[in-house]
């Protein structure tokens, strides 16, 4: 792209990967993400699918609950069971392609193949954690409910930790781990606000400055 800045190109670039990949995760790859992403997550809690596409999360947690009129018991479970919408467990494989359209944008050409490697396993595994602690969430808001010491302090960190694990982190950790993996695009994307400044330092400041400028010539 002849003519545009460097930062202008690599937006360019971005914004048409960006759409590309996005258009390709949905169409083609996020049925075999989401299988992957249920068999690893498999190892830590037990999913099963139904037909609808949506998961039923089994979370280990041990914990009794209060007797009841009705049990007249306590009761000692070991896990919480809830269901996991396919359109939210969606959300958990929507940083990948805007990482690769990230990485691939940056400029490096064929040097991007390493970091695209090793932070397409470093964004799984985020996912894979991210999945894990929305369950662990929600399985300890369930458990809260069901005796009773929702607190208003421990609500409020559980809410604060799902809206950071749905609305924030999925967006922000591309950005952050395509910085800290290509040197090259953390070395553009640092150094946009230091050449305006080199700029005015090196023009002169004052008349005088300028007349003896002049005088050199």
């Amino acid at each position: 792209m002849p003519g545009f800045e460097p930062h202008t190109r690599f937006l360019l670039r971005g914004s048409v990967l960006l759409v590309a990949l996005l258009t390709l995760w949905w169409f083609v790859l996020l049925t075999p993400m989401l299988y992957v992403l249920k068999g690893a997550a498999g190892v830590l809690m037990t999913i099963e699918a139904n037909s609808s596409g949506d998961w039923t999360l089994r979370v280990p947690i041990e914990m009794t609950l209060p007797a009841t009129p009705q049990s007249g018991l306590a009761q000692k479970i070991s896990s919480i069971d809830f269901d996991l919408p396919r359109a939210d467990a969606i959300a958990f494989t929507f940083s990948l392609p805007v990482y690769w359209a990230i990485i691939l944008a940056a400029p490096g050409g064929r040097r991007c193949w390493r970091p695209l490697l090793l932070g397409t396993a470093l964004m799984s595994a985020a996912e894979l954690v991210l999945l894990f602690a929305f369950a662990q969430i929600t399985a300890r808001n369930t458990a809260a409910l069901l005796t009773g010491s929702d607190d208003a302090a421990g609500k409020w960190i559980r809410h604060f930790g799902e809206y950071l694990i749905v609305s924030v982190v999925p967006y922000v950790l591309p950005f952050a781990i395509a910085l800290f993996m290509h040197d090259e695009l953390r070395g553009e994307v640092f150094a946009l606000g230091k050449e305006p400044e080199a700029l005015a330092a090196s023009k002169p400041t004052d008349r005088a400055e300028r007349r003896r400028a002049k005088n050199r010539r």
